[in-house]
């Protein structure tokens, strides 16, 4: 007897909770009358007319065509709940006959409930908004809705002239759409959670949804239909049929009461001009890559946008989209298989990212921290100190990346050839010099950026791809990480261990800035405005003293004069840069606790300086990409007398010994980086410090190389050490004029242990140049120096 007293216990508190669902959803209409009429936020300015009144101020910007959503925060309906529960309407108690307690009940459980079943709160606040409906602004031009409105309101009077009856229950009977052609939908509260799309379980139909996910395809935005209008040629009446799926059956007799009478249906025309359209987009989005568990493969789902939320996002931006999760309508011919496809009915979206041309919420603010930050000085050094502060020293290629950041401009010339302006960098170098960590900063800092690696991508992948339409069947095109990353960063990791078929794929990207395709019939090119960040290893793993620096990149030359910056990073033994290193990185893992905030040390005692937050990066790149900087006349020569001295250095010495490869794209890249160094001043004008910055940085790129050439066969080893110092020199001193220039002697033992000469060795050879009066060294046997500097190559 245990089993049916608990079904019926079961039963009798599943009928109690209907019956308080059904008293407590009774009450919401009034509710939401009650919120849009009288609820008051703080704005600045106030509406004219309704002051702080924020909803009637959004009914009027709907009623003179200024805006077509009315959207309900939740976060304010929740502030006017919490008022409703503490003092509940007297007046809508008296006409619901309900008490004070079970209104603050159905107050309390009004979001909630809502939040479980959208399609009813829709309902409500639609009628809501239809019955606090506010005038047209007289004082405002007419418009085509306006003028339609008119007209229908007149042929409603002419037919049924003299009958006030009839007329008012003709107007009563328009679609609510025609009325008012505005959208409801709601704005998730702060505190509310997203929740990942394989989570999404069938308790989630009908209800409202926040999804974090990422852009993959977005479709053209098309008109749908929402209210078809019909004429009879028969009564010469309007005849109306709301649409609420994506297919509609149209009418083909006339329903009205007049051809009813006659027993001789008029024949309806469709009239295109009087019906009721919406912008429609379907959207395809995916799941984040860290969402994806080991071994899985990313989901995907449909995202409906209609109105407004249309062209709000592109291909490759990460959102979150709070939306109905709702079933889609399959269409007959397709037939019924069982299985349910879902998609969600977007209502709100949020980037993770505002573009660099887009206004964040705390945009006005972060302006400020801006413009103090660039009066106290050098903002050129201390943002690029704030690129990944955890990664000890590489200072220039943080300034590099900074750089790669801001860019240069596109030039369109007058015969429509296009200069790029992006600034393409690649990172070459031993395990374990960060270089994966330094991109992927990169990719959180850039409001649009794409990472990818090399042997996980192809061509196609990278590029784009044709795929076929499961709905309509067409062909259309996909875009690669290339395409999804337009007007942003791609970053690839791993670039050396990419196919080289797949690898000349991005040729056309780096210089003309497009994809060009011709598969399937489709012949097109599509804009691909990227810059392209990459890291690799040298051919071996680990570079190689013994083999020539062309043998350790081994890259194509057709592919290396297309990035602008080259670096080479060695893990070379130094130790004191060791115990720099060891220090920084034991200080952020024992000084830095993230579970306990109060206990974390400061920036400044974990930096030594105060990093600035990617948002702020972000505001002040923006800004700098705003400037376009113009070379001043009298730079001229020394930029060509710069490109010159270079194409010279590559003609000496043996072919197989050249550091990079140095061409007409060399050039235009000074000129880049130099644009980019004066728009990271914010300057207008390319002064000669820009040039030197840019000259400084390429040389700096290769200076590893240069320090660990490998030895020359059949060069005596007491010349190498002399040639070891003579570059040392000549790095602290380009100029050779400085007299009192000292040159560290463990540096000097760093960069001849990669030519594979001991530290007695290099005592021994130190103490030869002694004994002829060419070197000498310190007191204390630290340091060592020319007595004569020695001569440069174009000496």
């Amino acid at each position: 007897m245990a089993a049916p007293a608990s079904r019926d216990t079961v039963l009798r508190n599943n009928l109690m909770f209907s019956k308080e669902s059904v008293t407590r959803r009774a009450l919401f209409p009034d509710l939401a009358r009650k919120f849009i009429a009288s609820f008051e936020k703080r704005m600045e300015p106030a509406h004219p007319v309704w002051g702080h009144r924020k909803y009637k101020a959004m009914l009027q910007e709907a009623a003179n065509g200024t805006s077509e959503t009315v959207l309900i925060d939740l976060n304010d309906l929740e502030e006017f709940a919490k008022q409703e529960e503490v003092e509940p309407d007297d007046e809508i108690c008296r006409n619901r006959g309900v008490s004070k307690k079970e209104l603050q009940e159905a107050a309390q459980k009004w979001i909630p409930d809502l939040e479980k079943c959208v399609l009813p709160a829709m309902k409500h606040f639609q009628d809501a908004c239809s019955k606090e409906m506010v005038e047209r602004d007289p004082n405002l031009p007419t418009g085509a809705q306006e003028v339609t409105a008119r007209w229908r309101e007149q042929m409603i009077e002419e037919q049924h002239a003299g009958n006030p009856e009839a007329i008012a229950a003709a107007k009563a009977g328009l679609p609510m759409r025609l009325k008012n052609p505005f959208d409801i939908r709601f704005k998730p509260r702060d505190s509310s959670k997203g929740i990942r799309m394989r989570e999404l379980q069938s308790q989630a139909v009908g209800a409202l949804v926040e999804l974090d996910c990422m852009v993959v395809r977005s479709a053209p935005v098309k008109p749908r239909m929402e209210v078809v209008t019909y004429h009879c040629e028969a009564c010469h009446g309007e005849v109306f049929m709301e649409v609420q799926g994506d297919r509609f059956k149209p009418l083909k007799e006339c329903p009205s009461q007049r051809c009813k009478d006659n027993k001789s249906p008029g024949r309806l025309q469709q009239m295109i001009r009087t019906s009721k359209f919406t912008k429609f987009q379907e959207i395809r989005v995916q799941e984040m890559s860290a969402h994806v568990p080991v071994g899985g493969v990313p989901r995907g789902m449909t995202v409906l946008a209609t109105g407004d939320l249309c062209r709000q996002v592109l291909p490759g931006d990460s959102v979150t989209i709070t939306g109905i999760y709702k079933p889609t309508e399959q269409p007959r011919w397709r037939g019924n298989n069982g299985v349910q496809t879902m998609h969600i009915e977007a209502h709100h979206i949020q980037k993770h990212k505002s573009g660099y041309n887009e206004k964040s919420l705390n945009s006005e603010e972060l302006e400020r921290q801006v413009e103090e930050a660039i009066k106290e000085g050098n903002i050129y050094e201390q943002a690029s100190r704030s690129i990944a502060p955890e990664i000890f020293g590489h200072e220039d290629v943080k300034k590099a990346l900074l750089l790669v950041l801001i860019g240069s401009f596109t030039e369109t010339m007058k015969d429509g050839m296009k200069i790029r302006g992006d600034i393409h960098a690649l990172l070459m170098g031993d395990p374990g010099v960060a270089k994966s960590q330094l991109i992927k900063q990169v990719c959180n800092i850039a409001p649009r950026a794409i990472y990818t690696t090399g042997k996980g991508s192809s061509g196609v992948g990278l590029t784009a791809t044709v795929i076929r339409d499961n709905a309509t069947g067409e062909v259309t095109l996909e875009g690669g990480a290339l395409v999804l990353a337009d007007t942003g960063i791609c970053c690839i990791d791993e670039f050396d261990k990419m196919e080289e078929a797949d690898r000349t794929a991005i040729h056309e990207v780096m210089e003309q800035q497009s994809v060009s395709l011709a598969k399937n019939g489709i012949t097109t090119t599509l804009n691909c405005r990227t810059t392209v960040l990459a890291a690799a290893n040298p051919a071996d793993g680990r570079y190689d003293s013994k083999k020539s620096p062309v043998e350790n990149i081994n890259l194509p030359p057709a592919l290396l004069s297309r990035f602008d910056l080259l670096f080479l990073l060695l893990d070379t033994v130094d130790m004191e840069k060791d115990k720099n290193l060891a220090r920084h990185v034991t200080k952020v893992h024992c000084c830095y606790d993230a579970k306990k905030a109060e206990s974390a040390v400061p920036q400044e005692e974990m930096y030594s300086f105060k990093a600035f937050n990617a948002e702020f990066l972000r505001t002040y790149i923006s800004k700098a990409r705003q400037l376009k900087p113009l070379i001043e006349d009298e730079l001229m020569e020394d930029i060509v007398s710069a490109y010159v001295a270079m194409r010279q250095e590559e003609t000496v010495g043996d072919r197989d010994e050249r550091k990079s490869y140095t061409t007409p794209r060399t050039l235009l890249a000074i000129l880049r980086l130099s644009q980019a160094h004066a728009r990271a001043r914010l300057s207008n004008r390319v002064d000669r410090e820009d040039f030197d910055e840019a000259i400084r940085l390429m040389k700096a790129s290769k200076e590893s190389v240069e320090l660990s050439a490998p030895a020359k066969k059949g060069k005596n080893p007491v010349d190498l050490i002399y040639d070891i110092v003579a570059d040392l020199h000549r790095q602290m001193d380009p100029s050779s004029e400085g007299q009192d220039v000292w040159v560290d002697m463990g540096h000097v033992v760093s960069l001849a242990s990669h030519k594979n000469f001991t530290k007695e060795q290099v005592e021994e050879g130190i103490a030869h140049w002694e004994s002829v009066n060419v070197l000498y060294r310190s007191p204390d046997q630290s340091k060592v120096k020319f007595f004569v500097p020695p001569a440069t190559a174009d000496d």
